[in-house]
């Protein structure tokens, strides 16, 4: 078996994996489990209270799970871009670290926490940069997640993922992906497409400061940003690091994020899209579902 063919039975197997966890007698089950679990100790008013919350959710949601309908681009270039997969990791708040399952030569991954005694097999552990230590875990983070191109200016491209999501496969045809004019790729949000509807959710889920989400909202609708924009997923985030329009995007989402005081960068970044006159199409490149995905398996918190 060839190294493609080897790659892609890891992506089949994955896929098999997600669409058993996905599948409705699965699902049915852990509800049962979680219920028979939730009785046996005396959990009864928190396991009415989640299901309250996820219906009183879904009313927001646009549409239900979608498959991922990311098609796979392959260049024609004999030498295979460089590339660094990088994630942070601050306050323990994703304790394990998910070690790649699949690594290939042109790619170096990338672990930046404040807690450098982490031993990994597959990350390189790298400090805080000292001009992140004034900020607290939250935007430690987003400072990481919105800066590749300070951080790795020897690589061709980056690839940010979340802590909580392990990489299964090879991740280079993602960087073909990319849209020339905008140098970033995302997954579009996998239930939501309007950020009005998305902030009345993080209230649900007290996901954080809604009432300067409400007032960040208020100002951009005052500004005309329109319902249903679309919404990206920022969980996966692929980087073309010599595209000026990548760093204007990322610089300005930062701004926009750390200004807004809400902490809740989804919010922002459809703002700044529509703000410099791109679409929502010219970033979600990489599918419509991250969690239907068989490069990756992400861990629920």
């Amino acid at each position: 078996m060839n190294e493609v063919d080897y790659i892609k039975k890891i992506e089949e197997l994955n896929l098999e994996n997600i669409n058993l966890k996905n599948s409705r007698e699965y699902v049915a089950g852990k509800k049962i489990i979680r219920m028979r679990d939730s009785i046996k100790k005396l959990k009864i008013i928190t396991l009415v209270k989640k299901m309250i919350e996820n219906k009183r959710i879904s009313k927001y949601n646009a549409h239900g799970q979608l498959d991922n309908d990311y098609k796979v681009n392959v260049s024609t270039k004999q030498e295979l871009p460089k590339i660094a997969v990088y994630t942070c990791i601050t306050g323990n708040y994703d304790k394990e670290i998910l070690e790649p399952f699949l690594k290939t030569s042109n790619i170096d991954y990338f672990l930046y926490t404040d807690n450098t005694q982490n031993k990994s097999v597959n990350w390189k552990i790298k400090e805080l940069p000292s001009n992140v230590s004034k900020y607290n875990n939250i935007l430690k983070n987003r400072y990481i997640k919105m800066h590749p191109q300070e951080l790795f200016s020897k690589y061709d491209y980056s690839i940010y993922i979340d802590g909580n999501v392990k990489v299964m496969s090879d991740l280079t045809d993602l960087v073909y992906s990319l849209n020339e004019k905008t140098g970033v790729s995302m997954h579009r949000h996998q239930f939501r497409n309007c950020i009005y509807n998305e902030i009345e959710v993080c209230k649900i889920k007290k996901k954080g400061n809604y009432k300067k989400l409400k007032e960040q909202v208020e100002r951009y609708k005052k500004e005309g940003f329109p319902k249903n924009f679309g919404m990206l997923e920022a969980t996966i985030i692929v980087t073309d690091l010599k595209n000026k329009n990548a760093k204007l995007i990322l610089d300005n989402w930062w701004k926009e994020f750390t200004s807004s005081e809400s902490l809740r960068d989804q919010i922002a970044l459809q703002y700044v899209i529509w703000k410099n006159n791109f679409k929502i199409e010219d970033f979600g490149n990489l599918g419509n579902n991250l969690y239907r995905n068989p490069k990756f398996r992400v861990n629920i918190h």
